[in-house]
């Protein structure tokens, strides 16, 4: 019992069935609103801000000094 070929064959008869199948789940003519209720989620992310703790800004500033020592060395 070959297990590599078995879960081959498995794959490539998933990817075979769905590569032949002609039904499309995704309509041609898709139309997407988007409402955004700004004061309102300004308001929430003011609240928001106002619970953050001390410790919580000085993890989120080490955070920001890692990214930014990280993209240095990257750009140089």
């Amino acid at each position: 019992m070959n297990i590599n070929k078995i879960v081959k064959d498995s794959v490539n008869g998933i990817k075979d069935k769905y590569n032949n199948t002609t039904f499309n789940p995704f309509p041609k003519d898709l139309n997407i609103n988007l409402t955004i209720d700004y004061e309102t989620s300004i308001s929430n992310l003011l609240k928001a801000l106002g619970k953050i703790k001390q410790e919580d800004l000085d993890n989120i500033a080490k955070l920001g000094k890692l990214v930014e020592s990280s993209m240095k060395k990257s750009l140089k």
